[in-house]
């Protein structure tokens, strides 16, 4: 029965890509030479597909090296690879290694000899020189078979099943092949007709297996964005220690001196209620307001998984206001906000988004006191302005705005690169973490330099969107 020629063109196109891919792979991380010997067996047996389709077959000359010394080379290229990648996918040693490198040379003898041989000995007259040949590839395919089988044995005790599974697969199909060139002597002249759907499923399992590694390593790569965002905002509130600390302070001494004179009040025969109700009143406002620096500092080093929610731009700009203000008072700058005329939504983080305003303020403020490092005039610097307003697509955008030194032009393209930075004790990562904290949230993240004097920082986000099933 003749070959079906479109499964043999889909077999081609399947082993062709996996090749590819498998190359691709190797070509970012030249550590993994189980991939390089995998894609090498790919592309040998779409090689080998090819040369024995009927489109192959019919192109050339029957009694020519392309017709039968081309094809039994690549099924030879084929099984050499399969035993080097089992070797490797199975963590091999030096021993294994040069069982498959002997195992290497003696097919290429058998496939060699073969060759020359059909190439100079009459068709219909057998010769003791192939028995020679025929015998180096038997021993060849035992010891391949031998390699994948322990190999794949070990695998199994180690509890790597999915690998075991796949070198279970090469296994049988070197096992065909021993089969057919024992009982048939026909060495590497074509492939068994099972030995294809064979090599097919373990192309399945490896392109599966690649795939969960490339998950695993996305989730990976996330957890640790997610530990340097984490990171930054525990920086950011070991910055702003001293602040926050006076800013509780501040609320239970105020406290404090209310109960003392509470206390004063009730000792007298009859205590003034109404300014008894008005300390009290007084009591809990401070003590709200501690609380509420508290639970602000407790939202920005917890560490949480994205929250997305419905958040009002100009609230966010308030909370960032307040939380920096008493640090902005101390270096003698004052924080000015411009706030959208009607509520702007948006859907995000509230602690990331309020981490990368923080995180921008925190830089403007070093920005403008770096411009005057040497005055030491008790007069406010000069402003910082923190701004919300919308788009003509509808976007919520925030900037801020400082008067400080500036960026260099040839800075400004790297700007945003993780590890570059222009401060001397600077780590780099503050901007490249605000930027995926951005694009996390679907919006982009620019900086320009002002025509007078100092850079505007422009954070634009989509808009909350009633619509939107995750919102």
């Amino acid at each position: 029965m003749a070959p079906n020629t479109m499964l043999m063109s889909l077999l081609v196109a399947a082993f062709a890509m996996a090749g590819v891919q498998q190359l691709l792979v190797f070509a970012r991380n030249a550590g993994a030479i189980d991939h390089a010997w995998f894609a090498a067996a790919c592309l040998a047996a779409a090689g080998a597909v090819f040369a024995q389709s009927p489109v192959y077959t019919d192109a050339v000359a029957p009694a020519t090296f392309m017709a039968h010394g081309l094809p039994r080379l690549l099924i030879a290229a084929w099984l050499v690879a399969l035993t080097w990648f089992g070797v490797e996918y199975s963590f091999g040693n030096d021993r294994r290694r040069w069982t498959a490198l002997v195992a290497t040379m003696l097919a290429g003898i058998a496939c060699v000899g073969a060759i020359a041989h059909e190439a100079t000995a009459p068709p219909d007259v057998p010769g003791t020189a192939i028995d020679a040949w025929h015998a180096a590839g038997v021993v060849a395919l035992g010891l391949m078979l031998l390699l994948l089988v322990e190999s794949g044995l070990r695998l199994w005790a180690a509890t790597r099943r999915m690998r075991a599974a796949v070198l279970a697969g090469l296994g049988s199909i070197v096992f065909m092949v021993l089969l057919q060139d024992a009982f048939q002597g026909r060495g590497f002249a074509d492939l068994p007709p099972l030995a294809l759907p064979a090599f097919l499923i373990v192309v399945m399992a490896m392109t599966y297996e690649l795939a969960g590694n490339v998950a695993d390593r996305e989730a990976g790569l996330q957890r640790q964005q997610q530990e340097l965002v984490h990171a930054s905002r525990l920086s950011i509130v070991g910055e702003l220690t001293a602040t926050l600390a006076h800013e509780i302070n501040q609320p239970l001494g105020a406290i404090l001196s209310n109960v003392d004179a509470g206390e004063i009040l009730l000792e007298h025969p009859d205590p003034p209620l109404d300014e008894i109700m008005q300390i009290l009143a007084d009591i809990r406002r401070d003590g709200l307001r501690a609380s509420g620096v508290i639970g602000h500092v407790r939202k920005l080093v917890r560490k949480r998984e994205i929250e997305f929610e419905m958040l009002d731009a100009n609230a966010v700009v308030a909370d960032v206001i307040a939380l920096l203000e008493p640090q902005a008072r101390g270096r003698r700058i004052f924080l000015a906000r411009t706030l959208a005329p009607q509520p702007a939504y948006l859907r995000g983080d509230r602690a990331l988004i309020e981490q990368v305003l923080i995180n921008l303020t925190m830089n403007a403020m070093d920005a403008i006191e770096a411009v005057g490092a040497a005055d030491d005039s008790p007069l406010m610097r000069a402003p910082i302005g923190l701004a919300v307003s919308t788009t003509r697509h509808g976007e919520v955008e925030f900037q801020v705005v400082d008067a400080g030194i500036g960026i260099p032009a040839d800075r400004l393209e790297h700007l945003f690169d993780s590890f570059y930075t222009s401060k001397a004790h600077g780590m780099g990562l503050g901007l490249s973490i605000a930027r995926s904290i951005v694009e996390a949230h679907g919006g982009r993240i620019q900086a320009a330099n002002n025509p007078g004097a100092g850079a505007t920082f422009r954070v634009t986000l989509p808009p909350f969107d009633d619509a939107d099933p995750s919102a």
